[in-house]
């Protein structure tokens, strides 16, 4: 009867007393660093979804500049910079997917920067941010498509518009799970390379040499003396007496299937993903049930809070405070977004207009129509039932009064 000496030198037994090597099989540690991968690329695919949707909705979104003053009128070459051309080689959706692009996967993670230069402006692809506390920030060898020759000097902060994404924000969460799945991924794959390519030898001994406790401390003296030394190095010998037998142990991964389950596995990394950007898991899943919720939260928890971090940082760089006291500002509008069917909000649209919330014009460019030049058609309407009490006396009340002004009168009529 043998026993097996495993590679802590202890001996280990069967209950029925014969050897068991009583190891971990190789092909689990292999899987394990496969799960590992499985789920590095299903975030991977989630993530790149979740940006495609966001982009998707900038795309459709306009950036509107807003001057100081009571008529607010546009301030029109920022607004061609930001929503037509924003530079000789690229149009507003080539440029909004760099943008987006460069804040998502880039080498700085969560942050872009967006260069003026020459009457254009330009996304960059490499900068060096100099911190200095209580000061504005310094952006040296700031690369603008590969080259630093274009920008050949240090940049202030305000000379520059940065779009980085809050410390809090759910991305910034996103980015620690997806960086923790990659640190698991290196170390099971670590772990499966040295279980697969480490050398591992049995060495089987007669039981009436191991069996006392005299014999278990002679057999840990070999180990520690001959054994070890002999598998650790090179042009080394190894005494084996009699009842000794030291043997390789092959690998049992033969790099067949396993057992993985991917649709578990996407499932997991997709539901990872929807949680940490508090959007539904059935966005992801490509479920149509529900809609028009689903909708509405990937707009207010995915995409506009991206729209407020552009917004804010146009209004910081564009305006003075002084200009800023006075009403200036810059909006993301992404009421475009969602598709709207005419028809389908008549009735809404009917009540919007009576109830002086937008003009007629308004409304058609939010469901997709031109402007008219027709009289009214800026003008601010109500209907009598929604006017003050006080505005209604001498009307006879509504609809039998012959006199009564049109339903859909100005407010200043």
């Amino acid at each position: 009867m043998a026993s097996v000496i495993d590679f802590l030198g202890k001996v280990l037994l069967d209950d029925d007393g014969s050897g068991s090597a009583g190891s971990v099989p190789i092909s689990e540690y292999v899987e394990r660093a496969q799960y590992a991968r499985a789920k590095c690329a299903w975030m991977a695919v989630a993530y790149r979804a979740v940006v495609n949707y966001v982009i998707a909705g900038m795309q459709l979104s306009e950036i509107r500049i807003r001057g100081s003053g009571s008529d607010r009128h546009p301030r029109d070459y920022e607004e061609w910079l930001w929503n037509v051309r924003p530079n000789p080689n690229q149009n507003y959706s080539d440029f909004i997917t760099a943008l987006l692009n460069e804040m998502f996967f880039g080498w700085h993670s969560g942050t872009a920067l967006v260069v003026p230069v020459r009457d254009a402006i330009w996304i960059a692809d490499a900068w060096n941010e100099d911190k200095q506390p209580g000061r504005a920030s310094t952006f040296e060898y700031v690369s603008i498509g590969g080259s630093t020759e274009v920008v050949p000097r240090s940049l202030r902060a305000d000379e520059v518009f940065v779009f980085r994404l809050p410390e809090t924000s759910k991305w910034r969460v996103l980015f620690g799970q997806m960086e923790a799945a990659y640190d698991e991924m290196a170390k099971s794959s670590i772990d499966a390379f040295g279980d697969k390519n480490d050398r591992r030898y049995l060495l089987k001994i007669d039981q009436q040499q191991a069996g006392t406790g005299a014999g278990q401390d002679k057999v840990n003296q070999y180990l520690k003396d001959s054994v070890t030394p002999f598998i650790q190095g090179t042009d080394v010998a190894l005494p084996l007496f009699r009842g000794f037998d030291l043997t390789r142990m092959e690998s049992d991964y033969s790099g067949g299937e396993t057992t993985l389950d991917v649709v578990q596995i996407r499932q997991e990394c997709f539901k990872i993903v929807a949680t940490c950007l508090g959007i539904p898991y059935s966005f992801l899943e490509g479920n149509v049930n529900n809609f028009e919720s689903v909708s509405d939260s990937v707009l207010t928890f995915l995409i506009d809070p991206i729209a407020k971090v552009i917004q804010d940082e146009l209004t910081a760089k564009l305006f003075t405070p002084i200009q800023w006291g006075h009403g200036s500002y810059v909006k993301v509008d992404t009421t475009h977004i969602r598709h709207v069917d005419i028809f389908a909000v008549a009735d809404k649209v009917e009540k919007l207009i009576g109830s002086s919330i937008d003009t007629p014009n308004e409304l058609r460019v939010l469901t997709g129509q031109e402007p008219v030049d027709a009289p009214g058609m800026n003008d601010y309407h109500m209907t009598l039932n929604h006017t003050a009490l006080s505005d209604r006396e001498g009307s006879g009340g509504g609809d039998n009064n012959d006199d009564q002004a049109d339903a859909y009168a100005a407010p200043d009529e």
